[in-house]
């Protein structure tokens, strides 16, 4: 986490809170696009981030974001957004001396690794949202317009 601090990461992540995960989306690749630096992995880390925009664009997003059990990992899917578009601009700087960027960029390669990981694991939830959403939305259509019983029986008392 030490490169976090030496990227910025509070600047660039506390410019991005009001930003949707679509918009970020379109940040990273754009950010990936402008990468002098580790194109090829900020190019794959784009490509991943592209896939879950493509999912999340299916998704109705403002009805998910009403639910708990869907708002929590759109939520940490947002984070993981943020910190790769943090990386990828990390990337668009060239400057350094040589052992800086030496070292800098086996760690940064490693981050952005990482970050590939961390939008993997979330290509695989999406789907699994989706089912819960469908799950809930399912559930609240078959209770409308059946109505409650209540039981008027009363229990025998001894």
């Amino acid at each position: 986490m030490a490169l976090w601090t030496v990227l910025g990461q509070a600047s660039n992540v506390a410019q991005l809170v009001g930003v949707d995960a679509l918009g970020l989306v379109s940040m990273v690749v754009q950010a990936a696009l402008a990468a002098r630096r580790h194109r090829d992995a900020c190019r794959r880390l784009a490509q991943h981030v592209e896939l879950v925009g493509g999912l999340l664009q299916e998704l109705e997003l403002a009805e998910l974001m009403r639910r708990e059990a869907t708002r929590r990992p759109l939520e940490q899917l947002s984070g993981a957004l943020r910190r790769c578009y943090a990386l990828v601009t990390a990337c668009q700087n060239g400057g350094g001396g040589y052992l800086g960027r030496l070292f800098w960029g086996t760690r940064m390669v490693e981050e952005l690794r990482a970050a590939e990981q961390e939008i993997d694991m979330f290509i695989r939830l999406v789907p699994l949202i989706a089912l819960v959403d469908t799950t809930l939305d399912h559930r609240a259509k078959s209770t409308e317009g059946v109505p409650s019983v209540e039981c008027g029986c009363k229990l025998f008392k001894f």
